[in-house]
């Protein structure tokens, strides 16, 4: 089986081998591609319900609506074709080459996705770069540190109550690690 992708206009185009019509993917307004990605990010260190994650990829593949402050799966005329049309591995491919297009990471993310073959190495290649390209990387350590990261990027404000443990109101718990050293050589 083989993906490739082509950008036509603003749209994705996805071909699949052995089918003539390619999948178009529109792109997402930007406040619903950061809604998506964010969800992504959620269901990588396990906090994403299963329902969220594939709301967040019914919106990558066809698109999005603003429901009040969330933005919710539009009609999913692409989604459906490739129900009727494809394998779960082609299907499960198309969906994430659209996914990480819908990211800021673009045609670099469907580049990566796809070069690497799709599935569980491509999606692992396309995750790396999207957490390095969104500056969390070297927060990415462990469980803990990537649920830390992840809670910091969803407050919209300073705490103002005290932590669990006594520390000064207002304070993150990144802001009470101590600061790494800046070694040569890395």
């Amino acid at each position: 089986m083989s993906i490739s992708a082509t950008q036509e206009g603003r749209n994705l185009h996805l071909h699949v081998e052995g089918i003539d019509t390619p999948f178009i993917i529109k792109p997402l307004p930007a406040p619903a591609g950061m809604q998506i990605t964010d969800t992504y990010l959620r269901t990588a260190t396990g906090l994403a319900t299963r329902e969220e994650t594939a709301e967040a990829i019914a919106m990558a593949v066809d698109g999005a609506t603003l429901d009040g402050e969330k933005w919710v799966p539009a009609d999913r005329p692409v989604g459906t074709r490739m129900e009727q049309e494809l394998s779960i591995g082609e299907t499960e491919d198309v969906a994430m080459a659209a996914f990480f297009w819908q990211t800021i990471l673009n045609d670099t993310g469907v580049n990566i996705y796809l070069n690497a073959g799709g599935g569980v190495e491509g999606h692992t290649k396309a995750m790396r770069a999207l957490i390095e390209r969104l500056g969390l990387s070297p927060l990415l350590t462990s469980p803990s540190s990537a649920l830390d990261a992840l809670t910091q990027l969803q407050e919209s404000s300073p705490s103002t109550s005290t932590p669990q443990g006594g520390g000064k109101p207002g304070r993150r718990l990144f802001d009470r690690l101590p600061k790494k050293s800046n070694r040569k050589g890395r």
